[in-house]
């Protein structure tokens, strides 16, 4: 449990931390509560300036329900770090038996009191690996392009390694084995402005499926840097190392369109 705690705050997202979130910022941040009398899911506040921008490998298409499962996991774990588990989307901290709180034995806290956040996230699927009883991901998250607004100024949400993070992901089924797996919903398309705010899906993506686990347990892929040349593509001239202080400005950073969205987003 404790590599695991620990794998999550150093992959997720992206960047491993050794500054101190202020407490100040945290008292002031505020949020929609995930509690609205809704069953419709809302974006949290502090992340309605910001994006996730999605790729993959040729073979893999980010609109299988594969490919729909592993975006709304990877970005709950974004949410749950950056703002809180009672903020991820439905179903997400069900299927993962997660729970809130500030107890050593969960990787979330119920809500952080963290940002607003503005920028974009990229996220990679590198590939989809079936197994007997559901399939396993290997994908790759780069998070220098988010900051977090701390006394009036925009800094780096977390250390930024611009080798990116490497996480691996298995999805088991704990529906009917011998159900045929839904078609995938229509391709989004994401109108006008609304593609530079955080996209989300308004309903549980997690039906029929346990999320078992985010460290990658293979000796071939852990530790193997097969984030690197992505990450790298993306940003080829940033540091490994950025201190909060070094980056902090006035301005948030570009928000770049987010990709590819969800159907039925109206976020």
């Amino acid at each position: 449990m404790a590599a695991v705690l620990v794998l999550m705050v150093v992959t997720v997202p992206a960047c491993e931390s050794v500054v101190e979130h202020d407490d100040a910022s945290r008292a002031t941040s505020t949020s929609t509560s995930p509690s609205s009398g809704s069953d419709i899911y809302e974006v949290p506040d502090q992340l309605r300036d910001a994006t996730v921008v999605w790729s993959a490998e040729p073979e893999v298409d980010l609109f299988s329900v594969e490919g729909t499962l592993i975006r709304a996991a990877q970005e709950s774990i974004i949410i749950g770090i950056a703002v809180g588990l009672d903020y991820t989307y439905p179903g997400f901290a069900v299927s993962g038996n997660y729970l809130g709180g500030d107890s050593i034995y969960s990787p979330f806290r119920s809500a952080t009191g963290d940002g607003p956040f503005a920028g974009s996230v990229h996220s990679r699927i590198q590939q989809v690996i079936p197994i007997s009883n559901g399939f396993e991901a290997l994908t790759c998250v780069l998070s220098i392009g988010l900051d977090v607004l701390e006394n009036g100024r925009y800094s780096p949400s977390l250390l930024a390694d611009v080798a990116g993070g490497e996480l691996r992901i298995r999805f088991i089924r704990n529906d009917d084995q011998t159900t045929t797996a839904a078609a995938p919903p229509p391709r989004p398309s994401i109108p006008g402005p609304e593609k530079f705010t955080w996209q989300a899906p308004t309903d549980n993506r997690f039906v029929g499926w346990q999320i078992d686990g985010f460290a990658d347990v293979e000796p071939a892929t852990a530790e193997s840097g097969r984030c690197d040349a992505w990450a790298r593509s993306l940003y080829p001239d940033t540091e490994p190392i950025a201190s909060r202080e070094a980056y902090a400005r006035d301005n948030p950073p570009p928000v770049e369109p987010a990709y590819p969205g969800w159907p039925d987003s109206t976020n």
